[in-house]
């Protein structure tokens, strides 16, 4: 019995449910067979982003150009090209009212037709983008989605990248910074005999160390620290930023003050490009010096790089006493080295005009002390208490004190290296060391 109960039950709610469902839409069917069509929009119908539903044609017609006029009055769509930017002007677009409209369908979005205007888009491009890049520029592409961002009726997120629109060929990619470097290396001229590339991607760190790692170049620290500073050279001439950057304790041989890098014992020379678009490296041997080339899109502004006259930092003096040379005897045990003070400027110019001036680096190397090493002096009291005589003196001898090490420069994000400071300039003077009786 109580089955059979529970059939019955299902059997009654299910034909009110069909039958509630089968008149809610044979009820609006009937409703749109029998109503007066009134020539509204269906639910659903929309051009572009604005929605028609509900509307008759000429009330739609007016919402469509309400918005477009409110969107003519307000907006501007911003073009970049590296650091450059520009305003492309709402009224370069011409929209299609009634062309849309004629192609709307009821109950469906149709998109708002619009039409860009080239010629003011190439003028507003030429005004960031480099001469010599612009004929490469795809125009027609440009047009098509700033006609698809347009028709949107919003502004965009992020300026549109003109970077992104130029295509060259690698063999017509310019060659946008360039440095050298002696270097006398059998080993170096080995691996540079066929041209090496890397790839500096785009808004990504190089790692120069890295990059000499993975191409196995079994070089000297002397000629991997001359390539690294010509590449460090020509880093400088671009808008990349230096991360990491070390210096030696003596400016070597043949580097060029305030270029130097070394990447040597573990250290590194990387830095971050900022552009959109990757740049190639090249490294070639002339047959005397290293050539180091950074090729890509030209850089909008231009980078030159001034150096400051070279300070000079004279060494101390430190004086030694020995009780084995004869009273007024010196000998110099080590000859001093003066050190070097450089700082490195950058100038950022859009043709005449100054950008901006930022200092790239102040590289110090400290000097080296002059030891000199005295015999020991006995004063005229102490000679006529002893009779005038030396011989019975006993002068305490001490241990000659060691030349003080200096520690490498290193850099961080174009800053000089912690560690030492510098003295000042022409800071000589002596300072006396070991035993005996002081002059």
């Amino acid at each position: 019995m109580k089955k059979a109960a529970a059939w019955k039950l299902f059997v009654v709610m299910a034909v009110c449910t069909m039958y509630f469902t089968a008149f809610s839409r044979l009820g609006a069917f009937a409703y749109d067979a029998l109503a007066p069509d009134d020539g509204r929009f269906r639910p659903g119908t929309a051009v572009g982003p604005v929605s028609l539903s509900g509307l008759t044609p000429s009330a739609a017609r007016q919402a469509v150009a309400e918005r477009v006029n409110e969107w003519r009055a307000t907006a501007a769509i911003p073009l970049r090209y590296q650091e450059k930017q520009a305003e492309l002007p709402a009224d370069a677009f011409a929209f299609q009212l009634e062309e849309s409209l004629k192609q709307l369908v009821d109950g469906q979005r149709t998109p708002l037709f619009v039409l860009a205007d080239l010629e003011t888009g190439l003028h507003a491009a030429s005004s960031i983008v480099p001469p010599a890049v612009l004929p490469a520029l795809d125009v027609k592409r440009l047009g098509a989605d700033l006609e698809a961002v347009a028709s949107r009726l919003e502004a965009p997120s992020s300026p549109v990248d003109l970077a992104q629109y130029i295509s060259l060929p690698d063999e017509r990619r310019p060659v946008v910074s360039e440095a050298a470097a002696a270097v006398s290396d059998a080993a170096a001229a080995r691996w540079l005999s066929k041209e090496r590339r890397a790839v500096i991607k785009a808004n990504q760190l190089f790692s120069f160390g890295d990059y000499m790692k993975k191409a196995k170049a079994d070089l000297s620290a002397e000629a991997a620290d001359a390539i690294a500073s010509a590449v460090y050279r020509a880093v400088l001439a671009t808008n990349f930023t230096v991360v990491e950057r070390y210096t030696s304790r003596m400016l070597p041989g043949g580097a060029a003050p305030g270029f130097e890098a070394a990447i040597s014992d573990g250290r590194d020379l990387e830095w971050f490009n900022p552009n959109t678009t990757d740049y190639t490296l090249a490294l070639r041997y002339d047959g005397r010096n290293v050539r180091a080339s950074i090729i890509g899109l030209p850089f909008v502004y231009q980078y030159t790089i001034h150096v400051s006259e070279t300070e000079k930092i004279e060494p101390r003096t430190v004086v030694q006493y020995d009780s084995r040379l004869a009273p007024g005897e010196q000998q110099t045990k080590q000859s001093g080295r003066p050190g070097l003070l450089v700082k490195v400027m950058r100038e950022v110019r859009d043709g005449t005009k100054l950008v901006r001036r930022e200092t790239v680096s102040e590289d110090f190397y400290p000097p080296t002390y002059t030891i000199q090493v005295r015999g020991l002096e006995v004063p005229e009291s102490s000679a006529e208490s002893n009779g005038g005589g030396s011989e019975n003196s006993t002068p305490v001898e001490q241990p000659a004190s060691s030349e003080p090490e200096n520690d490498e420069g290193k850099e961080e994000g174009d800053k000089p290296g912690e560690g030492a400071s510098a003295p000042k300039a022409g800071a000589g003077g002596e300072t006396d060391t070991g035993g005996g009786e002081g002059k």
